[in-house]
């Protein structure tokens, strides 16, 4: 029972009292308080500023943060998951086997890649070509990951041929969904040709 009131006193007699603590000068604070603004302005700027949906000023104030967002890694797509989710995309191939024979396979797959963290690496893989992926005018780096590809499934399956196909899934409207349409229903899968590299247009872009 004596032991509380010595606490007491010590602490108040310990240099490291609340009222010995030295407090930093305003102008350091001050300087602090923008440092965290600024930073919560990046967090904030990292996916708004994300296509597609981007706004003009969105892009704009993303050019000003762009070292600092790519330099910490901030600019990560959470637009993806809301308010309103857009098309997920996945890659299907086809590849003729040494016997002449065709295989065909998609990435990712729920069967095939798991646990669930192997699956997400396989998804990153699909939406990162799609990003850089122009249908209209294939860029050199979308070229360039699509017949990388292309050349790993080769290896992996001796094949002697490989066609890549990256194929969108599109999410069910709210009224679709009210009259019993599926997330697996096959209307909601569109495909174009992804390797080799096609210069057919992409009828189905857009729903």
């Amino acid at each position: 029972m004596l032991k509380s009131p010595i606490i007491k006193i010590a602490m108040v007699d310990s240099p490291m009292s609340q009222s010995s603590i030295r407090q930093p000068r305003a102008a350091v604070r001050a300087v602090l308080s923008l440092l965290i603004i600024l930073h919560v302005v990046a967090v904030f700027l990292g996916p708004f500023a994300m296509p597609p949906g981007n706004s003009q000023l969105s892009a704009v104030c993303a050019q000003a943060f762009q070292p600092y967002v790519e330099g910490l890694c901030l600019a990560n797509g959470y637009r993806f998951f809301a308010p309103e989710p857009g098309p997920s995309h996945l890659i299907r191939y086809e590849v003729t086997l040494p016997d002449g024979s065709v295989k065909e396979g998609m990435f990712p797959d729920r069967q095939q890649h798991f646990p669930r963290l192997l699956y997400h690496r396989y998804f990153m893989l699909t939406e990162f070509i799609n990003t850089i992926d122009d249908p209209a005018a294939p860029s050199d780096a979308a070229k360039a990951y699509a017949r990388g590809y292309a050349e790993h499934l080769a290896d992996v399956y001796q094949a002697k041929d490989v066609k890549l196909y990256l194929r969108r899934h599109f999410v069910p409207r709210m009224l679709e969904v009210e009259r019993g349409m599926r997330l697996s229903d096959r209307s909601l899968y569109k495909e174009r040709p992804l390797y080799p590299a096609s210069q057919e247009s992409d009828a189905n872009a857009d729903r």
